[in-house]
């Protein structure tokens, strides 16, 4: 027993004197962590939650042109010098404006919590404008096919509150099995989520997030033609 205590004491005096230099540091940035849980808890959130309440006041607009249509709103400004283009421009802007405006409302909370958006304002952007103009799209299209405003606010509420996490807006599609991020696809939120990813995440830039948009604005694209074929005044 006197032996092996004998030789713990001389292995403790030898990595006792043998031990490193002790090494103090300070820093001078934010804390790391706290950054980090940022940029993943709000990279997240801010432009999931902005997507789905642009889903929200953007297919309010099914509502606002059948009740147009219905108090002869329409009509009357049918009667006046404008042709179809102008009065369907007109309807399509002030909808794809509000969309930008409540993306920019959710995004300033994500800026005043210090979350890092990339490097790409303009390609940031362009992935909010793709979104909202395939909203737009989608709310003239389902204009022309619903019949009375209780539908078309129903029709809304489903389409919101399935397209989102369907598409990872409350949720990253990296998560669930890849056949669920195949199917999330089917979504346009899973699109502008990849973009928002990217140039969050990635520090991406306009040429990474094209694939996005392009898909994004054929969507709409198609939306616009149904919706436009379909419009009528009466």
């Amino acid at each position: 027993d006197t032996a092996v205590a004998q030789a713990l004491f001389q292995r403790a005096e030898t990595l006792l004197t043998t031990r490193p230099a002790a090494v103090r540091y300070e820093t001078t940035k934010a804390d790391t962590a706290a950054i980090s849980g940022i940029q993943n808890g709000f990279g997240q959130s801010i432009p999931g939650m902005g997507s789905l309440y642009v889903i929200f006041t953007v297919l309010a607009g099914t509502s606002n042109l059948l009740r147009e249509r219905q108090q002869w709103t329409l009509q009357r400004l049918a009667a006046l010098p404008l042709t179809k283009a102008q009065l369907l421009g007109g309807k399509i802007l002030a909808y794809f404006t509000l969309g930008m405006i409540q993306y920019g409302v959710v995004f300033a909370i994500g800026l005043a919590v210090g979350l890092d958006f990339g490097n790409d304002l303009f390609a940031m952007l362009a992935v909010m404008a793709a979104f909202a103009l395939c909203m737009t799209a989608l709310a003239l299209a389902l204009a022309t096919r619903v019949t009375s405003e209780g539908q078309a606010n129903g029709l809304r509420n489903l389409l919101a509150l399935t397209l989102a996490p369907l598409g990872g807006a409350w949720w990253p599609l990296e998560i669930v099995p890849e056949f669920m991020q195949r199917i999330g696809h089917l979504s346009p939120v899973a699109w502008a989520m990849d973009g928002f990813h990217e140039l969050i995440f990635n520090q991406g830039t306009f040429i990474d997030i094209l694939p996005e948009v392009g898909v994004l604005l054929a969507i709409a694209l198609v939306l616009f033609g149904i919706g436009i074929r379909g419009f009528r005044v009466q």
